[in-house]
């Protein structure tokens, strides 16, 4: 099960103990920014967390699923997220 927006701003309300409305306007400020630097091709590290940064994938044949027709993707850049190790081990000591 997926964790929708407004799920993960109620849970960081509760264990901020802050209003919801103060806590969604956090998140949609975090990805407002994190966007920004997206857009500008920035890497983000956030220290404790991990780092976002824009990669470029390459051109490829891929399949329809649909149909099993072949088709060409190409070339396109997309957001990489590399969690830090203090961030995998929090996960898993939990």
């Amino acid at each position: 099960m997926a964790v929708k927006k407004k799920e993960f701003a109620d849970r960081m309300a509760e264990k901020g103990g802050i209003k919801k409305k103060d806590a969604m306007k956090g998140l949609e400020l975090f990805m407002d920014t994190l966007m920004d630097y997206m857009s500008e091709n920035e890497k983000v590290m956030l220290m404790g967390f991990g780092r976002f940064e824009m990669r470029t994938v390459k051109e490829r044949i891929g399949r329809n699923p649909q149909t099993g027709q072949e088709c060409i993707i190409p070339e396109h850049e997309k957001i990489k997220f590399v969690a830090s190790e203090g961030l995998v081990d929090r996960i898993k000591n939990q």
